[in-house]
């Protein structure tokens, strides 16, 4: 099984496989240099122990790297275990850094030995430094040689940089991969302009610019060794995220415990059962909920990889400068430069543009990531009330794009003072032509702060009802039963009837009226009304059901049910259920529920026609029909088309 860095644990065992495999590969490279201390002590000339010495600590040093190389690449090594590197990859890396090594040891040793007069002949310094130069030719021929294997178009490392998916998951492959894309889609030129580079170097050290040359050879092999190491320290962090976001991003959950064992103990004294208690509990929220659900892992994951790269990037930036040894001085020389001025003594500089744009940098990408970095930093500590993190999160927006638009301008000389005047010229339009803007601007912010709404919430305003789904800087979102957005102004809510159905909670009563025949036991259906309520699965035990007689009607008793329910989109299916449940227990207890009644007495018919036209059981939608006495008169014809009348 692969173990990789961005697994629980990963990290540290593969720093102590690092330490076991570096150890093993001292094994050999100790006993050259115990050999070198010898060769230094011994009773022999100072020129040929020097030499002696210097060679096997060489030779020990080159001996230790090809050894390190070939355990760390090994099949199912280190290389691939811990960093992911494919199989193919990590021979043919192994493969290049053992010859390069091999290639040191033969020719940048000797030459080394040779510059520095450690090769003293009959006590003389033996000066060859066109055979040195030659050795150091050769080496970069060799080297160049191995880059081009290296990077050639069916290589592993350039089929690595394809950074197709084929193969991976879609967590360590495609996500990481996506950021790397743009190396992907330039692979191929970008080899071909560093093996350009290598052969200018190479040239340059030829026609005599050699410490020009070893400058840019260094500097260029350190900067490739810095790129390496970004990259992977890029795919080490996106793993660790894609593994570790899912605890980042669950939220806390508190529950009511004296709503809790209010309902239990009344279920407990109902006779219910353990199993009964689960109704106690709200229902989890639906993943299809904007107001409820949290931000999602695949994009806090995604925020997070992005906040690595740009910190990556930005490091390796200033570590590339600092190798290539950039001139802080011509850098300051050129910030100084002035674009314009604002008066005699004031002046714009190209620093202060720098400055400016940084600040901009900065606000945007907090902007951007702001719910990211609280839900990493600050949410798991929170209580898990979306209002609340929404507000922090859009009030923290508000301050850093204050702030940014404040240092932004300060950087270019464009203080409060000089604003001011602007301002001042601005009011009067502000004032009139933005004034329903700048309301509805300031009521948002009232909305984040006193928090008379928050995300969720079911609102009823201005004749509109829904659930509060955002909360933007001039308007809010609520989302109606059909599906529809209403965008309602935030003044609405201020200055507006506001009907807030879950400010106190989410708990909310359902209303079941009914009637029952006259003769019924109003205690027998009270007690079948409860019983129904106290098994529904949603229906709450604090409060507690009740069930009690209203009056009396006109041909029925007249009966209500209160329930509760812990959420609002409970309510539709919990009355249908209860008023299911309630037609079939009345049916089984022989419980009439009456429908209304209507008698129609009609006069003025003739004697003989009477029977004919209307019989006395004669029904119509309900309504009993009774034959007229004769001789009986009405003041008012009665408009009901039960038969005909003459």
């Amino acid at each position: 099984m692969t173990t990789r860095a961005g697994e629980p644990g990963g990290f540290r065992r593969g720093l102590r496989s690092l330490a076991l495999g570096s150890a093993m590969s001292a094994l050999w490279p100790t006993y050259l240099l115990l050999l070198a201390y010898v060769a230094r002590q011994a009773p022999w000339p100072r020129s040929m122990s020097i030499l002696g010495c210097s060679t096997l600590i060489g030779l020990a040093l080159a001996l230790f790297v090809h050894e390190l190389i070939r355990w760390a690449t090994r099949p199912a090594g280190w290389a691939e275990h811990y960093l992911g590197m494919p199989g193919p990859l990590a021979r043919q890396l192994g493969r290049a850094g053992r010859f390069a090594t091999a290639a040191a040891a033969v020719l940048v040793l000797p030459a080394y030995l040779i510059d520095n007069g450690l090769i003293l002949p009959d006590g003389r310094t033996l000066g060859a430094p066109a055979f040195s130069r030659f050795l150091v030719l050769a080496f970069e021929v060799v080297l160049w040689g191995a880059f081009i294997h290296l990077l050639r178009a069916r290589s592993a490392l350039m089929a690595s940089l394809a950074l197709e998916p084929e193969g991976e998951s879609a967590t360590d492959g495609s996500r990481i991969q996506a950021g790397l894309a743009w190396v992907s889609r330039r692979r191929r030129w970008a080899a071909i302009v560093m093996v350009a580079a290598f052969g200018a170097i190479i040239v340059l050290d030829v026609r005599g610019y050699s410490y020009s040359a070893r400058r840019l050879a260094v500097a260029g092999l350190q900067t490739a060794v810095l790129i390496a190491l970004g990259v992977a320290a890029y795919r080490a962090a996106a793993r660790a995220i894609d593994r570790h976001v899912g605890r980042w991003a669950r939220p806390r959950r508190r529950r009511n415990w004296a709503v809790a064992i209010t309902s239990a103990m009344a279920r407990r004294a109902a006779g219910h059962s353990r199993r009964d208690e689960a109704a106690d509990r709200p229902a989890p929220a639906s993943a299809d909920d904007p107001a409820q659900t949290e931000v999602s892992p695949a994009d806090l994951a995604a925020g997070l990889r992005k906040l690595a790269g740009a910190a990556i990037a930005g490091l390796g930036v200033l570590a590339i400068a600092w190798l290539w040894e950039l001139d802080l001085a011509f850098v300051r020389f050129l910030l100084g430069q002035s674009l314009w001025s604002l008066d005699e003594q004031t002046s714009v500089t190209v620093g202060d543009i720098v400055q400016a744009g940084a600040f901009l940098v900065a606000g945007v990408l907090l902007w951007r990531y702001m719910t990211a970095i609280f839900t990493l930093t600050l949410f798991h500590r929170m209580p898990d009330d979306p209002g609340v993190r929404f507000a922090v999160v859009t009030l923290c927006r508000y301050a850093v794009l204050a702030i940014t638009a404040f240092a932004a301008l300060s950087a270019v000389r464009l203080d409060m003072a000089r604003i001011s005047v602007v301002l001042a010229a601005l009011g009067v339009g502000l004032g009139f032509g933005l004034q329903e803007i700048i309301s509805n601007f300031v009521c948002g912010i009232i909305l984040l702060l006193e928090r008379p709404i928050r995300i969720g919430d079911v609102v009823t305003v201005a004749d509109t009802t829904g659930r509060v789904d955002r909360i933007h800087i001039r308007a809010t979102t609520i989302v109606n039963g059909d599906n529809q957005s209403m965008i309602v102004p935030n003044r609405q809510f201020i200055t507006g009837n506001l009907v807030n159905w879950t400010h106190k909670d989410k708990i909310l009563r359902i209303t079941i009226k009914l009637g029952v025949a006259y003769g019924s036991d109003p205690d027998e259906v009270s007690e079948l009304l409860l019983s129904v309520a106290r098994r529904d699965p949603d229906v709450v035990m604090s409060p507690a059901p009740a069930a009690m007689m209203e009056g009396f009607g006109d041909s029925a008793l007249l009966f209500v049910l209160y329930a509760h329910v812990p959420d609002p989109g409970l309510i539709g299916t919990a009355r249908h259920r209860m008023c299911a449940e309630i037609q079939r227990r009345f049916a089984e207890a022989g419980i009439d529920i009456p429908y209304p009644i209507r008698e129609v007495r009609l006069s003025g018919l003739p004697a003989g026609r009477e029977e004919a036209a209307l019989p006395a059981t004669a029904r119509h939608d309900g309504a009993t029909v009774v034959p007229p006495e004769p001789h009986a008169r009405v003041a008012t014809p009665v408009n009901t088309r039960v038969g005909e009348r003459d």
